[in-house]
């Protein structure tokens, strides 16, 4: 019996083996896309897919949160590492002290240079300078 007019529906090709794989990819830190284009569905299936099947989404949620943290645990020790997931291994706290002390003299050159602008000088508080003056002529 047909439903109506056009094409009969396909088979989908996101059966329950293969989102047990790309749940699998998830969790070892993958991106979606890339999860997706390995084991062989668009990118927007898993999602499409989480709406109407709540065992599904739970698990994808679940996934995810796990993916995260496998990112996380995998990641380089450096200054955003410290700065972010508050890691203070050696490492780390010498490439924040490091990249710290290049933003500092940064700074420096920059003042020694005179580019730097002091928005709040002669001014009573910093949104003062959107107000216009009284010897501009306009009313406030």
């Amino acid at each position: 019996m047909s439903r109506g007019r056009g094409r009969p529906a396909l088979p989908s090709p996101f059966t329950p083996t293969v989102q047990k794989r790309y749940l699998d990819e998830i969790t070892t830190g993958a991106r979606l896309e890339d999860a997706a284009s390995t084991v062989g569905v668009h990118r927007n299936v898993p999602a499409r897919h989480a709406r109407t099947d709540t065992a599904f989404a739970k698990a994808f949620e679940e996934a995810k949160a796990r993916g995260r943290e496998a990112r996380r645990a995998n990641g380089p020790h450096n200054a955003s590492r410290y700065r972010y997931y508050g890691c203070h291994c050696p490492d780390c706290r010498k490439d924040h002290a490091a990249k710290r002390k290049d933003r500092r003299h940064r700074a420096d050159d920059r003042a020694a240079e005179g580019r730097v602008i002091d928005l709040g000088s002669g001014r009573d508080s910093p949104s003062s300078f959107l107000l216009p003056l009284p010897s501009s002529g306009r009313a406030a």
